[in-house]
């Protein structure tokens, strides 16, 4: 039904109720190929928008916008199809990316039943299957079903086994439960197909670990290091696990090549420290944490490194001066980190330096 004639100079547009719909289809289903969209839905109503959509688009500016059709949620959507006596087998070739990532933000807000159902749809539209049951599998997940969310994630590696996020989800999911056999599993999968993805080497590490696998953890960090020899958090995990196994003479070795290493990433230069401080270190640790500064002047963990330097010479103006700015701005942050001073820092430097 006709709503609104717009006049544009010589053009006549019929705007109806069905239009946001049209323009909706277009843009999450058909990522705007109008001739692709007509063609699917020839001799129906969303046909005929789609023809007034080409002529707008031809006299204005920003026509398939979510503005200009959000938000149309489950029920309404399908209120739209029965109109245009359409189903969501109707759009063939639709890629139906933009509504998956509709899915996504509905999921997002918490409505983790209409991000389903859009799933469903989904299903009933054999789209991508593998990746329809990847995404049901971590909403079901994310919404605290667990079982639902395995269930599902497994069901899309055994359409598609090389869906290295799915492998992600579920290591982790079996590492929270204290499954720790099958969540190695998972993520040793992980990494065979994406061996770049080097936080699960540490992922997988605590798994063996935590399932007494050592000599396999120690396995897996010796990859990791020749696969980035610039690591040096990979060595102090290397140099903590010689320790756990009772190998002294080993860890005091990945120390020492601690020692002569100088940090690369800035994330590593907090456990680099810490290996410095053990031996005394200090001057170099303040040497690299003001160098990284200058590059990033808000990294907290640097200053609370810099703090227990300048206890260490007497400077304790300075880490007042310090601790002060953590008083004002990251109060949460500091006594987060407050164990760093407790272990390298005497009861008399804390308390000289008004470290309490």
């Amino acid at each position: 039904m006709e709503i609104i004639r717009l006049k544009h100079g010589e053009k006549s547009i019929s705007i109806t109720e069905t239009l946001p719909f049209s323009i909706a289809i277009l843009d999450q289903i058909y990522d705007g190929d109008i001739n692709l969209a007509i063609d699917d839905v020839k001799e129906s109503q969303v046909e005929k928008d789609l023809n007034v959509i080409r002529t707008l688009i031809e006299t204005f500016d920003n026509i398939v916008t979510p503005e200009n059709y959000a938000p149309i949620e489950f029920e309404e959507f399908l209120e739209y199809l029965a109109e245009t006596e359409l189903s969501i087998k109707s759009f063939k070739r639709g890629t139906f990316s933009g509504f998956q990532d509709k899915i996504l933000l509905i999921a997002d807000r918490g409505d983790y039943d209409s991000a389903q159902q859009f799933l469903d749809l989904l299903m009933e539209a054999n789209v991508d299957k593998a990746s329809v049951c990847e995404l049901k599998g971590t909403i079901f997940l994310e919404s605290g079903d667990e079982e639902e969310g395995i269930n599902w994630l497994q069901r899309a590696l055994k359409i598609d086994p090389s869906l290295v996020t799915a492998y992600s989800f579920l290591g982790q999911t079996f590492y929270n439960r204290g499954e720790f056999d099958r969540a190695a599993s998972c993520w040793e999968k992980e990494i065979a197909l994406s061996p770049d993805h080097l936080v699960t080497y540490f992922m997988l590490t605590d798994a063996y670990i935590n399932g007494g696998r050592m000599e396999e953890a120690l396995n897996v960090l010796m990859s990791l290091s020749q696969r980035d020899p610039d690591s040096i958090l990979t060595k102090v995990e290397m140099a903590d696990l010689y320790e756990r196994m009772g190998n002294i003479d080993m860890r005091d070795r990945v120390e020492q090549e601690v020692l002569g290493a100088k940090p690369v990433y800035i994330n590593d230069i907090e456990p680099w420290a810490k290996i410095q401080f053990k031996y005394s270190r200090f001057d170099i640790v303040e040497e690299e944490a003001k160098r990284f500064l200058e590059e990033d002047p808000d990294r907290p963990e640097l200053k609370m490194l810099l703090i227990v330097t300048h206890v260490k010479k007497g400077l304790c103006s300075e880490a007042k001066k310090l601790l002060e700015d953590f008083e004002d701005e990251q109060v949460w942050y500091y006594y987060g980190k407050k164990e760093l001073f407790d272990e390298y820092l005497t009861e008399e430097e804390r308390r000289q330096c008004g470290i309490t």
